[in-house]
């Protein structure tokens, strides 16, 4: 009789707990506050793809030279320079259309920049404002002749000579080489030259995704780079893969296949000084910045390449590197130009406005090194060029890579070694110079 009741006591336990639990869960209501989130601030410059305007221009090519021999330097063009501003004072000694105030001493550093640099940026570089010339330097040299002189020679071929005073300790740093780099000097078009390696360039062919889909997307890094806190912004989705950003005054064109953008203002003119250099480094810094950090991280920077103008519109070019390397894409029309170079960051601007920047958005956050390419040497190079007939038509020879994008389910680009030569002022590979290649 006990056992009964309990039995039924506890089944009368169980119903009730049964009943209390199902109105509970009729009658909750959950929160409405959402789970927090990582909000990510388009309003801020962001500083890691921020750079100061001397560490874009790349004195890559720094040659030590005994009058007979050429060996690379021991330390690089960048690191030269600051020594060269830092241990001495700089006094001016002469301008000549010829140096023949001054010969060549027995021991010399040259430094070949890619493309001629301004007078302001060199100063960036030495932490001088001592540099009055206003022609492009493309040459500077480092010379011992009764002491340390630093020579600068014009795209003209004029030549201002410095006297350095100061810490001549020093010098014999700036002046060491390494004997297992030897150097191989080129003769170009005009009378010009060059320096490339002597030793055969073993470069990798790389593999990168873009990361076209992570988060911030393309067209919100588009909107915070050039439209932030614009109420009158509207998004237009074209035809041909193309999106539109536009708020009646400036476009921005999107390129789904090529995850590139070009950006264009209509704008008045609002800045009372000239455009200069410094204006378009910093132009890129407050709009979206250069690279991320894990592209960075994989090798990639831009270092600036050239300016040019034609008639009231003037052009710059920023190129991408690869460990160092100059990268050439491929050329066709793309964002609205019938030639863009995919490798490359375009502005064109004029005196005192900034009118356009069109780039690529690559994101490499994953890089695959497929194999290493043994490249001609530079001596094989330069006799298949002299074979074709070309070598008189060269103004500039260097080793880099081959960009290609491809268009997929994902987006990838290759990144393969060559040589380049430059003629009429655009490069190619040897290969398109020759005719071996389309």
């Amino acid at each position: 009789m006990m056992k009964q009741r309990l039995k039924t006591t506890l089944l009368i336990l169980l119903v009730c707990g049964s009943i209390f639990q199902t109105a509970m869960l009729w009658t909750y209501h959950p929160s409405s506050e959402s789970i927090e989130q990582e909000q990510v601030s388009f309003n801020e410059i962001d500083a890691s793809k921020t750079v100061e305007s001397n560490q874009l221009v790349n004195p890559e090519l720094v040659v030590y030279s005994n009058g007979v021999e050429a060996y690379q330097t021991q330390i690089i063009g960048r690191t030269i320079l600051n020594r060269i501003g830092a241990s001495f004072d700089i006094g001016v000694l002469v301008l000549t259309d010829k140096a023949s105030n001054i010969p060549l001493s027995k021991r010399s550093v040259e430094m070949i920049f890619p493309t001629p640099v301004t007078a302001a940026m060199l100063e960036e570089l030495l932490g001088e404002k001592e540099i009055a010339m206003t022609e492009p330097i493309k040459r500077l040299y480092l010379l011992d002749y009764d002491g340390p002189i630093l020579r600068l020679e014009s795209a003209t071929g004029r030549f201002k000579d410095f006297q350095l005073v100061g810490d001549e300790t020093v010098l014999k740093r700036l002046f060491a080489y390494d004997k297992k780099k030897p150097m191989t000097k080129v003769e170009l078009k005009g009378g010009d030259y060059t320096y490339v390696a002597t030793a055969t360039p073993r470069l990798e062919e790389v593999f990168v995704y873009d990361e076209v889909g992570q988060d911030p997307k393309p067209l919100d890094r588009i909107r915070s780079a050039f439209f932030t806190a614009n109420t009158n912004v509207q998004q237009i989705k074209g035809r041909d893969g193309l999106d539109v950003l536009t708020d009646g005054v400036s476009v921005s064109t999107y390129d789904r296949d090529y995850n590139a953008y070009r950006f264009n203002t209509l704008s008045p003119n609002t800045q009372s000084t000239a455009v200069d250099y410094s204006t378009l480094v910093s132009y890129i810094n407050i709009h979206g910045g250069w690279l991320d950090q894990v592209t960075q991280r994989s090798g990639f920077r831009y270092y600036f390449d050239q300016m040019s103008s034609q008639e009231e519109q003037q052009t710059a070019i920023f190129r991408l590197y690869l460990n160092r390397y100059p990268v050439f894409g491929e050329i066709g029309p793309l964002l609205e130009q019938p030639e863009f170079d995919l490798a490359t960051i375009k502005m064109t601007f004029e005196e005192n406005q900034i009118r356009s920047i069109s780039r690529s958005m690559l994101r490499a956050d994953r890089k695959l090194l497929l194999k290493e390419t043994t490249l001609p040497t530079i001596e094989q190079t330069v006799k298949e060029l002299e074979q074709a007939d070309l070598m008189q038509d060269i103004t500039g020879i260097r080793v880099g890579y081959s960009m290609t994008y491809k268009i997929a389910t994902s987006r990838y680009a290759l990144f393969e070694p060559a040589w380049f030569v430059k003629r009429d002022g655009e490069w190619s590979t040897v290969d398109q110079a020759i005719g071996n290649e389309g």
